[in-house]
């Protein structure tokens, strides 16, 4: 149990470190598609200095930035109400506003008080809607707005994480899990016959001295070959998508989830 601690312990605080480093407004640029923080994990030694292995160090990485960029969308469906909520703001202040939450390097390089560059087709819509309102007055209400809501994701969680195929393999009735020394896998009995090839998580009870095994349900795709119509599918912040009739998926897409820690930024 001990083993498996010590990687639970190295993969929080993996998570932290990219929390801290990227989870705030200067990390926008680099958490999409998050090569650049991929990158930038690789050569700042941490995973060295910890000597923890790669197949648990990356996903730890992956891990962050999928709540980093759950944050964010958090963030922005919280100014989206705010905008749509504040009398004062004109319809061409809100029109900009949400145009800016829904361009991502427009938003970025508002908040990080850079010109804003993007192609040619966005480009003229942004300078078109610019040219109707005071766009520092509004730059400022958004970078204010930001400021005040957004939180940089921090977890306390050190009783578990995610094992990618690599991490371990089947055999005697159990499970061979990798560990932090080298060429070294320690073995953990089963009470079923499952066996499983995919990303799986661990979750520790150590004061029972227990482990139990999570593993994501696989969901059969449903096909109708008389299904032919397309379909219009409209994203958002608020909600995941809306079709062409009106129909909303994902409706709590955005919503702050209960009893996550967070430190401001």
């Amino acid at each position: 149990m001990e083993k498996l601690q010590e990687i639970a312990w190295d993969y929080s605080k993996v998570k932290n470190y990219v929390y801290e480093r990227f989870g705030g407004v200067g990390g926008l640029s680099k958490i999409y598609p998050g090569y650049s923080v991929q990158n930038e994990m690789t050569a700042c030694g941490l995973r060295e200095q910890m000597e923890m292995p790669s197949v648990y160090f990356y996903l730890a990485i992956y891990d962050a930035l999928g709540e980093i960029k759950g944050q964010w969308t958090k963030t922005k469906a919280t100014v989206l109400k705010q905008i749509g909520d504040n009398e004062p703001l004109t319809e061409d202040e809100k029109h900009y506003l949400r145009y800016l939450l829904k361009v991502n390097n427009a938003f970025d390089a508002v908040l990080n008080h850079r010109r804003v560059i993007l192609r040619q087709d966005l480009q003229k819509q942004y300078e078109k809607l610019v040219g109707c309102i005071d766009v520092g007055k509004a730059d400022n209400y958004l970078c204010r707005q930001v400021r005040r809501i957004h939180v940089r994701p921090h977890t306390d969680n050190e009783d578990g994480f995610s094992l990618s195929g690599h991490a371990y393999r089947y055999g005697d009735h159990g499970i061979y899990i990798t560990v932090k020394e080298k060429r070294k896998r320690i073995f953990l009995p089963l009470t079923d016959n499952n066996q499983y090839t995919r990303q799986i998580y661990l979750k520790l009870y150590p004061e029972k001295g227990n482990v139990e095994i999570k593993v994501p349900v696989d969901v059969k795709v449903r096909k109708h070959k008389d299904y032919t119509r397309k379909v219009g599918l409209a994203a958002g912040m608020y909600v995941m998508f809306t079709t062409d009739e009106g129909h909303v998926y994902g409706e709590k897409l955005g919503l702050e989830s209960e009893g996550c820690a967070h430190y401001p930024l």
